[in-house]
């Protein structure tokens, strides 16, 4: 049985509150407003040419869009806030960018949901990283680029592995390399980090550059979903 406009909204609801994108004041608030008939909602189609059938106008669809793209964005309330000598801050869903330098320190969270923070240090730069296996090598013309990171947990709720891009001073981007070199040093080993509530992971990340080319930033994004990334970008 299909379900109503009412059940699909307030689906999607509970499926946010899972997420941890909404705080339960804000789920509260949001679900009644539903409830009491508050949020337009969507008409349901019924064949070919269903708006004149049900006398819905494009200005209602675009405020049952507006309701459900604000529904879908919602996010915990907060500041982001780099710390430590080396940091920067910036407010509620806007990048933070930091100096790219041993030592630096950054904090961020995904649309300003502080439940979900993290804070990353720069530990230690690598460049070039030299491989000891000689079947493990970078393309021709490429250089291993490593950076020694720490990733903390420092919210209330459990939050993913970064994704990490690097681009380089001839404004080329790179993914995270996610082999790396081969080396006879176990802590150089790549590493992803998935933590709960106050844990935190160091490890290697790695990009192959064009040999020649300087590193302009490294990109930390903790959601690709949702805005408020941290750029360590170089000086």
């Amino acid at each position: 049985m299909a379900k109503s406009p009412t059940e699909k909204l307030l689906q999607e609801l509970d499926q946010l509150r899972a997420r941890g994108l909404v705080t339960d004041e804000e789920y509260a608030a949001r679900r009644q407003a539903i409830i009491s008939g508050q949020v337009q909602l969507p008409a349901e189609k019924s064949g070919g040419g269903f708006l004149k059938k049900v006398g819905i106008g494009c200005g209602a669809l675009i405020g049952v869009f507006i309701v459900i793209m604000v529904i879908a964005a919602a996010a915990g309330g907060g500041s982001d806030s780099g710390s430590g000598g080396s940091s920067s801050s910036a407010s509620k869903s806007a990048d933070v960018r930091v100096t790219l330098a041993e030592g630096a320190v950054g904090e961020i969270a995904p649309e300003g949901n502080e439940a979900r923070k993290s804070r990353v240090t720069i530990v230690r730069i690598m460049d070039p990283v030299v491989s000891t296996n000689q079947f493990s090598q970078p393309k021709a013309g490429m250089r291993w680029v490593g950076f020694e990171v720490i990733h903390e947990n420092i919210g209330t709720r459990e939050i993913s592995s970064l994704t990490w891009k690097l681009r380089d001073t001839n404004d080329n981007e790179h993914a995270q390399d996610v082999m790396g070199p081969v080396v006879d040093m176990p802590d150089l080993e790549p590493f992803y980090a998935d933590l709960t509530p106050g844990g935190k992971k160091q490890g290697w990340i790695y990009f192959q550059v064009p040999e020649g080319a300087g590193v302009k930033w490294l990109r930390a994004d903790p959601n690709t979903f949702l805005k408020g990334d941290l750029y360590f970008e170089a000086p």
